[in-house]
């Protein structure tokens, strides 16, 4: 495991919220930074997205703060579609949501934290990459996300 992510590049901090219109407002002051545009996800055709072994319908509002050395990602669920997302949120409710580690060869990530009872919940494609939540919550408190992106692959 330790070459994994003998990187240790963490490259990204999700948080969960109900209003991504408000949480974006609240952190543009108190950063004093322009944030992208709110986005919404793709669906399935696009994402090829899997949550709990299932096609994911589920779709998130999303918007990005970039810093020199990380992301800021604050997400919305859409609608009552099941998406990790959502359950994270109903269980939870907001805050943060995930870290993001940069790798290459995701299969094999995926694999070596399955080896350590670190579960895949929910994966899928995005346009130049793809992600997956790695559910660590009971080993470590946090879910993972693996990002493997076509030009920044880095584990």
């Amino acid at each position: 495991m330790q070459k994994t992510f003998r990187k240790r590049i963490i490259t990204q901090i999700g948080i969960l919220t109900e209003d991504i219109q408000t949480a974006k407002t609240a952190w543009e002051k108190f950063l004093g930074l322009p944030s992208q545009q709110i986005s919404q996800s793709d669906g399935y055709a696009q994402t090829h997205a899997v949550y709990r072994g299932e096609p994911l319908e589920g779709r998130i509002y999303q918007v990005c703060f970039n810093f020199e050395n990380i992301e800021l990602e604050l997400i919305q669920p859409v609608g009552d579609v099941p998406s990790y997302w959502k359950e994270c949120l109903e269980k939870n409710g907001p805050g943060i949501h995930h870290i993001s580690f940069a790798v290459k060869n995701m299969d094999k990530c995926i694999a070596d934290c399955e080896e350590l009872d670190i579960p895949s919940i929910q994966r899928g494609d995005f346009p130049g990459g793809r992600y997956a939540y790695l559910d660590a919550s009971d080993s470590m408190n946090v879910v993972l996300e693996l990002l493997e992106k076509e030009q920044e692959v880095l584990s």
